[in-house]
């Protein structure tokens, strides 16, 4: 069912929030990295928030790492994986307004459980597997713990034929649409589940939802 690549029957041009978001991410590290060029900039920020939509995109003509006339080339290219490709599952956390470090897998090469298929890598590995320049545009406090930064996770559940993007209690409704997006989720078959484990609470606030406390 997801084994091809979608078809947009809409205007297949339209341009995805998610697009505004890597150039806003992209300016953003630029302030701070004022030797990069603009391209340079949009395609080290893809890499950070979106690796797989610009797979094999080295040295194509909509690689705009080294020429910035190529922005709308490589923008473009972004936009329409973002609407026409398969559905991804996976892993993501969420900073600055846009997905980061997400590790999405293609449904069709998603691990099995039961009748969910979800991703092939869990958070805490994962991070631990991120390089020190990866994460030096955090803040230090940010870089030592995977929990850190808002995270969550993409899971097909083909009992109901569903998407369900569970997350914490710190992103709002704006946030998780572009996780949709960038996950190239089908909005009608999109569920987003609020999960405990990637909530973010102190230590009286979890002890009174785990019921050892009433108030």
């Amino acid at each position: 069912m997801f084994g091809k690549e979608k078809t947009v029957n809409m205007n297949q041009n339209k341009t995805c929030n998610f697009i505004q978001a890597l150039k806003n991410f992209s300016e953003q590290m630029n302030v701070n990295h004022l030797e990069w060029r603009k391209g340079q900039s949009l395609i080290n920020c893809a890499e950070m928030c979106c690796p797989h939509l610009c797979k094999n995109i080295s040295g194509t003509e909509n690689d705009c790492f080294y020429e910035d006339s190529r922005i709308p080339r490589f923008l473009a290219f972004v936009n329409t994986r973002l609407r026409t490709s398969v559905p991804f599952v996976g892993i993501f956390w969420f900073y600055q307004g846009i997905t980061l470090f997400p590790h999405a897998v293609p449904l069709e090469k998603g691990l099995s459980y039961g009748n969910a298929i979800t991703g092939t890598k869990d958070h805490a590995d994962y991070w631990d597997s991120l390089s020190s320049g990866q994460l030096s545009f955090l803040p230090d406090s940010f870089r030592e713990e995977y929990f850190s930064i808002p995270r969550g996770r993409v899971v097909y559940h083909s009992d109901t034929d569903k998407f369900f993007v569970y997350h914490g209690n710190n992103l709002k409704k704006k946030d998780l649409r572009l996780v949709a997006e960038a996950f190239c989720l089908p909005k009608e078959k999109t569920v987003f589940e609020k999960d405990l484990h990637y909530c973010d609470y102190d230590e009286k606030s979890w002890e009174m939802l785990m019921g050892n406390i009433t108030i």
